[in-house]
């Protein structure tokens, strides 16, 4: 009877302790971003992508590269590739070389119109296309 007595109390004291030592929740404080960043972030992560109007195309890309020069070049390359696979899906299935080459060189006539918006060591950039009848070129006119 002793020992469960002694067991029955050692018991007791170790729910006791684990009981007062369990880590209580703790508040991590993250610093808000501010409300200006916090609306840039949203006008690129929300930017409109692909057609904007019949001779308007859009699409936003980002770079984390170091110099002015290098993101841009980045975000040049990156928006014509993304350009040239969104501009595919407009396209009728089969396109021929020549409508593929044409769409191409359709996707690298784009500039770069908004740069170096910076949040958090990001830069957001849109790249536009403008041409007359854009939007019936590639989906209808294009082999």
């Amino acid at each position: 009877m002793n020992q469960t007595l002694k067991r029955m109390i050692l018991s007791f004291a170790i729910v006791t302790l684990v009981w007062n030592c369990k880590s209580k929740e703790t508040k991590v404080v993250v610093p808000e971003a501010k409300d200006t960043e916090n609306e840039v972030i949203l006008e690129f992560t929300k930017a409109k992508e692909g057609f904007i109007s019949e001779s308007l195309f859009q699409v936003a890309v980002s770079s984390v590269l170091e110099t002015e020069s290098a993101r841009a070049d980045e975000a040049k390359t990156i928006a014509e590739q993304k350009s040239l696979n969104l501009l595919k899906t407009y396209t009728i299935p089969n396109l021929s070389d020549k409508g593929r080459k044409e769409l191409r060189d359709i996707s690298k006539e784009g500039k770069i119109v908004d740069k170096n918006v910076s949040v958090g060591g990001r830069y957001f950039f849109l790249y536009q296309i403008q041409k007359a009848n854009l939007k019936r070129l590639v989906t209808k006119d294009l082999e």
